[in-house]
């Protein structure tokens, strides 16, 4: 069972990425029809795309650590290992989108777009040795806007193991621990600080989502899976306008409903079924590989795809240019992606890997 792929999983982290980098120039270069910004707004559902990587990462690091036991060198070796897959290719990518900052072409103009365009990463911002190590440890979205996210990731990889730990068979806590997660969400204050709360709910359904494949013969059939899919959609779609929902975006009445759907999704493409197989195709794994990447880079390049089209924006439709944006995002974001996944993320990985090493002697178990 250590040895299964999940090939769709893959495919649908990468795919997830994209409808995430989508909306995000959707939002940049908004459409002026609220009957448009309604559709738009339920297929490429980015808020859904986010809950997703939380119990995807519930589900899939649980499978990491079948058939160990729950000792102080299993603990110490996902805390190292959990590290140097994420913070790397973070502190290239802020980095990176400081020294943009300081660069003239940061100043050029971004004419036909939203004015948050302009807001984004925007020419000798205020940038103080203290803020720069902020969003280095993903404390503060100056530079990275999507810093939350990965904060949030860190936190959980912190109380992971004893989640995992109070899953297993022999464990009887495992039901309590759900009902916590589920009551902190419902209960978490507004703001950045309860953003650990809130979305800890996600990766437990993540767990839950993987002991079931473990543990049942369970298949979901196409339909379902399409339904989850869908379901994920629902809450924002339903509960929020497209205008209103940055003030309602980490909501838990959205958040644990797009939970239990992507769990849901997550189970039925975990069994070999016809839509899982037309997800296991090269280009789309390929996505995934670098889907880490692209999701951390993509507001840096579409603030550069954004100024180097400034000037022939405001002659086309917003359509247009939001096609055109999209497009050279992605010309620019994917090989740049891949490089950062060949070049930070492997190297970091592997790194993190003989480290961990370190803690081969240590044998106490809780």
């Amino acid at each position: 069972m250590k040895n299964v792929r999940f090939d769709a999983l893959q495919s649908v982290r990468g795919l997830a990425a994209l409808v995430v980098v989508l909306r995000h120039v959707l939002a940049c270069y908004p459409l002026s029809s609220h009957a448009a910004s309604v559709i738009v707004f339920f297929l490429f559902n980015s808020p859904a795309a986010v809950t997703l990587f939380f119990v995807l990462s519930g589900f899939v690091l649980t499978h990491s650590l079948v058939g160990q036991s729950f000792t102080v060198k299993t603990v110490l070796t996902f805390w190292t290992r959990r590290v140097f897959r994420i913070l790397p290719a973070l502190v290239v990518v802020t980095l990176l989108s400081a020294l943009f900052t300081r660069t003239p072409f940061a100043s050029w103009p971004v004419a036909g777009s939203d004015p948050s365009m302009e807001a984004l990463l925007p020419h000798d911002m205020p940038l103080s040795l203290t803020l720069l190590a902020k969003c280095l440890a993903s404390v503060s979205s100056a530079l990275v806007p999507q810093n939350w996210t990965v904060a949030v990731e860190l936190i959980a990889a912190l109380f992971f193991p004893f989640l995992w730990a109070s899953s297993r068979n022999e464990s009887r806590i495992f039901l309590p621990v759900v009902l916590s997660a589920l009551l902190l969400s419902l209960c978490a204050p507004s703001g950045g600080k309860g953003l650990p709360f809130i979305y800890g709910f996600s990766f437990v359904v993540g767990i839950i989502a993987y002991r079931g494949w473990q543990n049942t013969n369970i298949m979901l059939t196409s339909t379902g899976i399409v339904l989850a899919a869908v379901g994920m959609s629902l809450p924002t779609t339903l509960l929020t306008e497209p205008e209103t929902l940055g003030a309602i975006f980490n909501a838990p009445k959205l958040v644990i409903p797009e939970a239990v759907c992507a769990g849901f999704l997550l189970f039925g493409l975990a069994r070999n079924g016809p839509i899982a197989t037309l997800l296991s195709n090269r280009a789309l794994l390929w996505l995934g590989d670098i889907s880490f990447s692209l999701y951390l880079v993509h507001f840096l390049v579409i603030a550069i795809a954004g100024r180097l089209l400034s000037p022939a924006l405001p002659a086309f439709s917003m359509p247009v240019r939001e096609g055109m944006v999209f497009c050279l995002t992605l010309l620019i974001g994917l090989p740049v992606s891949h490089l950062l996944y060949e070049k930070v993320e492997k190297p970091a990985n592997r790194l993190g890997y003989r480290i961990s090493r370190l803690f081969q002697s240590s044998r106490k178990a809780f």
